[in-house]
C-alpha cells in the first residue's frame, strides 16, 4: 500500500508540475496568436477586402519556401505527432504563428484551433531540448507533453478550461478517451485559461440573452441539430474535393495565393465570411437573419474556408464549423422562434454544437466547450446538438485525410489501443 501511495504521489507531483508549465506555455501561445492576428488586421485595413486574401496567400507562399510544415489546418500534424510518437519541431511554432496571422489577418477564412494544436504541441519539443529535463522524460512522457501543450493553447483560445483538455484527447481517437492522456490535458487546459485570463479578455467567447430552455422546444433543437449536421457533411465534402483539386494543380508553392484569389472573389459578394466570423456568429445569437441570406452565408463560408485552408493557407476548421452551425440554427429560429430572443440563442447554440461534433467527431468536447463558451443555461441545447451532430457526421473523416499516415489511420488507432491495454491503463 505504501508503494502505491508513493507511486500516486510521484505521478501527481510530476504531472502537476509539467502540466502547469505546459499550460502556461499554451496560454501564452494563445495570447501571441490573437495579438499577431490583430496586428496584421489593423495594418491591412487600407487594402480592399477582395485583394487582401490574395496578398496573404502570396506572403504565406513565400514563407513556405523556408518551412512548408505550417500549411493547412495543422490538426493532422498534431494527431500524427501524438499517435506516432513524433516531435513537432519548435521551429514550427514561429512559422505557424506567422502563417496564421497572415492568413486570417488578411481576411482569409479560417479558425484558430489547428494552429493552436500545432503551436501548443511544439512546446514539447522546446522542453525536450533542455538537457536536464530530457533525463526525466520517457518517450511516453514526451507524447503526453505534446498533448498538454496543445491543451493549454486550446483551453485558452476558446476560454474553455475543461472542454479544451477533452478536445485535444478526444480528437486523437475517434471512439475512445484515454484517461492517462485526459487528466494531464485538463490540468494544462485549465492553467492555459488562467494565464490567458491574466493577460487578455477572459469573458466567454460569446454572450447570450437570459433564457432557460423549455421542454416544448426540444423538437426544434433536434431539427436545428439535424440541419446543422447535414450542412457540416456538405462542408466536409466540399473541403475534401477542394483539397483534391489543389493536389492536381502544379506549382504547389503558389497554391495559397491561388486560394486567396478565389477567397477574394467570394468576399466581393459576401464580406461577412472573411476571417474567423465570430462577430457574425454573435449577431446570429441575438437576431434572426433572412433565410436567403443565411443560405448564402453558409455557402460562402464553406467555399471561402475551403479555398483558404485546403489550398495551404494556415487556419483551423472549428470556428468555421461554429459559423456554419450558427447559421443553420438561425434558419430554424427564423421558422419557429416567433420573436423569442432566448429561443434564437438556443437554436443557434444547438447548431454550433452539432456542427462542431459532426466535423471534428468530438461529441463530449463539443457539448462542454459550447457550455463554457456561452454559459450553463444553454447546456440542454448544446448537449442535444452535439449528440445529433455526431450521430449524423461520425462516419465522415476530415482530420487525418491529409496526414502522411492517412492510409494507416485506422491501424494507428488500433495500435494505440493495444499499447494502452498492454500497460494496463
Amino acid at each position: 500500500m505504501s508503494k502505491l501511495f508513493q507511486y500516486i504521489g510521484a505521478y501527481m507531483t510530476k504531472w502537476l508540475a509539467i502540466a502547469t508549465l505546459m499550460g502556461m506555455g499554451g496560454g501564452l501561445s494563445a495570447v501571441a496568436l490573437n495579438l499577431s492576428i490583430q496586428y496584421v488586421t489593423e495594418r491591412s485595413y487600407f487594402l480592399p477586402l477582395w485583394i487582401a486574401p490574395m496578398i496573404g496567400g502570396l506572403l504565406v507562399s513565400i514563407l513556405y519556401l523556408w518551412d512548408r510544415r505550417p500549411a493547412g489546418f495543422g490538426t493532422d500534424k498534431y494527431i500524427d505527432a501524438v499517435n506516432n510518437r513524433k516531435s513537432l519541431s519548435f521551429k514550427v511554432f514561429l512559422t505557424k504563428l506567422a502563417a496564421t496571422a497572415i492568413t486570417i489577418g488578411l481576411r482569409g477564412s479560417g479558425g484558430v484551433e489547428g494552429p493552436m494544436l500545432v503551436m501548443g504541441g511544439s512546446l514539447a519539443d522546446g522542453i525536450s531540448k533542455i538537457r536536464k529535463a530530457r533525463i526525466y522524460l520517457t518517450e511516453e512522457d514526451q507524447r503526453i507533453l505534446t498533448i498538454c501543450g496543445a491543451a493549454g493553447a486550446i483551453g485558452a483560445i476558446f476560454r474553455s478550461p475543461v472542454g479544451g483538455g477533452i478536445f485535444v484527447v478526444e480528437i486523437l481517437y475517434r471512439s475512445s478517451l484515454h484517461y492517462g492522456d485526459l487528466f494531464p490535458a485538463m490540468l494544462s487546459s485549465t492553467m492555459g485559461f488562467v494565464i490567458y485570463s491574466m493577460l487578455a479578455n477572459a469573458n466567454p467567447l460569446f454572450t447570450i440573452p437570459d433564457y432557460l430552455p423549455n421542454v416544448l422546444n426540444v423538437p426544434s433543437f433536434v431539427l436545428a441539430g439535424i440541419v446543422a449536421g447535414i450542412a457540416s457533411i456538405v462542408f466536409m465534402t466540399v473541403f475534401r474535393h477542394t483539397q483534391e483539386f489543389f493536389k492536381k494543380i502544379p506549382y504547389y508553392k503558389l497554391h495559397p495565393m491561388m486560394g486567396g484569389v478565389a477567397t477574394g472573389f467570394i468576399l466581393l459578394f459576401l464580406p461577412d465570411v472573411a476571417g474567423t466570423g465570430t462577430s457574425v456568429i454573435q449577431e446570429m445569437i441575438y437576431k434572426v437573419f433572412p433565410i436567403g441570406i443565411l443560405v448564402l452565408l453558409v455557402i460562402g463560408k464553406i467555399l471561402a474556408t475551403s479555398f483558404t485552408v485546403a489550398s495551404g493557407g494556415s487556419g483551423g476548421l472549428v470556428i468555421p464549423a461554429l459559423f456554419i452551425g450558427a447559421a443553420s440554427g438561425n434558419v430554424m429560429a427564423a421558422l419557429v422562434a416567433n420573436g423569442d430572443s432566448g429561443l434564437y440563442a438556443s437554436l443557434v447554440i444547438t447548431g454550433m454544437a452539432a456542427s462542431l461534433a459532426s466535423i471534428a467527431n468530438v461529441p463530449i468536447a463539443a457539448a462542454i466547450m459550447l457550455v463554457e463558451m456561452v454559459g450553463l443555461r444553454l447546456g440542454v441545447p448544446a448537449t442535444l446538438g452535439s449528440i445529433i451532430g455526431y450521430a449524423i457526421g461520425h462516419s465522415q473523416v476530415i482530420y487525418g485525410v491529409t496526414s502522411p499516415d492517412h492510409w494507416q489511420f485506422k491501424e494507428m488507432i488500433a495500435w494505440r489501443k493495444n499499447d494502452i491495454n498492454k500497460k494496463g491503463h
